[in-house]
């Protein structure tokens, strides 16, 4: 059971009861992470968008992207998060096995371009700042700008896993 109480639809502001509309549009759910959040529907209206940025399209592709979230959310011990990215992933293009290795930036299953990725994120997990080595080994694939959203993208997922593991979110049903 949750720690903190789900704020359903009929219980939340208006701008929160449109997120949630949009949300059962586009998933078939309101996940229960934003239902937890809405507790907070100030925050949640201003980090929805800042979401959507970190997920949507943009120079940094979705594999990429879902690589160093499950990297995150692993290292973090985020079950909640780690289920729902690890359908994601593979909707990106991971494998298993690259699903599998994503907390492990020395897996053969990994290029080289991936490694880099994990170790980075790996880094920004457990250090909170990325070594020079592991930023020189993404500066080695990726431009300056590529960096800082993976970054950003990363970081993101430290909010929201620090959320859902702290109040113990459950998985939809």
């Amino acid at each position: 059971m949750a720690k903190i109480p789900y704020v359903e639809r009929e219980q939340a502001p208006e701008n929160i009861q449109g997120m949630y509309d949009n949300l059962q549009n586009m998933f078939g759910v309101v996940p229960n992470v934003i239902k937890a959040m809405a507790n907070a529907p100030e925050l949640l209206a201003g980090f929805m968008p800042f979401l959507g940025a970190a997920l949507g399209p943009s120079q940094v592709s979705g594999e990429i992207k879902e690589l160093a979230i499950l990297t995150t959310t692993k290292l973090n011990g985020c079950t909640y998060c780690t289920a729902h990215h690890t359908g994601a992933g593979k909707r990106a293009g991971l494998s298993d096995e690259k699903i599998a290795a994503a907390d492990d930036p020395s897996s053969s299953a990994l290029d080289d371009r991936e490694k880099a990725v994990v170790q980075y994120a790996k880094e920004l997990a457990q250090n909170v700042a990325a070594s020079d080595e592991a930023l020189a080994a993404m500066k080695n694939h990726f431009s300056d700008a590529q960096i800082a959203e993976i970054n950003m993208v990363a970081g993101t997922f430290h909010v929201l896993t620090r959320f859902a593991d702290t109040f113990k979110v459950e998985l939809e049903h």
